[in-house]
Formats: structure tokens, sequence, C-alpha cells
């Protein structure tokens, strides 16, 4: 019963990431890169900025984080000051 149960809930968790996913992309859009405007795969931590593929901050890899669903719907150009 408890493996079922495990199961059930992951394949649940999974479901509703996918949903998270399918409505943040659709409704707000990926974020645009904050250097070229292209679509980001990662938010530089240091800078508080999406960033694409070509533009990963100096810190490399340790410095960035995956864009997740919220990142979607962020005013990332309000943030500059």
């Amino acid at each position: 019963m408890s493996n079922s149960y495990t199961r059930l809930k992951t394949g649940v968790q999974n479901r509703l990431q996918r949903l998270r996913w399918w409505y943040a992309l659709r409704v707000a859009g990926a974020p645009s890169c904050a250097v070229c405007g292209e679509e980001a795969a990662w938010i530089a931590e240091t800078e508080n900025e999406p960033r694409c593929f070509q533009h990963i901050p100096s810190e490399g890899m340790d410095g960035i984080r995956e864009v997740q669903p919220a990142d979607c719907r962020t005013d990332w150009e309000s943030d500059d000051e």
C-alpha cells in the first residue's frame, strides 16, 4: 500500500509541476535575457536578472539557478534601481 501511495503522490506532484509550467509559459511567457533579450534559461543570482545560454555571469555555473514558473511572472525591469 505504501509503494502505491508513493507512486500516486509522485504522479500528482509531477502533473501539478507541469501544469505550473504550462500556465506560466502560456500566460506570462519566458523571461528575457537582460543582456540580449533572448529567452532566458537561468537567473543570475548575484545580479538578480535572467540570462540566456550565451550570457552566463562571471561566477559561472555557481552563480545561476534554473528558471522557475514564478520567474515567468516576475517583472524583471522594475527590479533595476
